[in-house]
């Protein structure tokens, strides 16, 4: 392989993603009225506030969440993490 196509395969590619402000109007627009839609709708904004991984937020339990200091610690021994690493989060009031 030349040194151009290996240039060309490793290079970075810009990834599309949406904003927080289109994010937040998603979750305004979803519905709520059932169980099942406020719990999507509560998991969609818990990962916009954590920034969690999805294999993260399959395996979190109440237990990492504390409602006293709006934290989440996402324990490794408990949560599916990349590379087995813990993180501790602080959500912060009127996001």
């Amino acid at each position: 392989m030349s040194a151009k196509d290996m240039r060309i395969a490793t290079a970075r590619r810009e990834k599309a993603a949406p904003t927080i402000e289109q994010i937040k109007h998603a979750i305004q627009l979803m519905p709520d009225h059932t169980d099942i839609e406020r719990r999507n709708k509560a998991l969609v904004a818990f990962t916009l506030l954590t920034g969690a991984r999805d294999g993260a937020l399959a395996s979190f339990k109440l237990k990492h969440v504390n409602l006293l200091d709006n934290s989440v610690f996402q324990d490794a021994r408990d949560v599916s993490t990349k590379f087995s690493k813990n993180f501790y989060y602080v959500l912060l009031p009127g996001g």
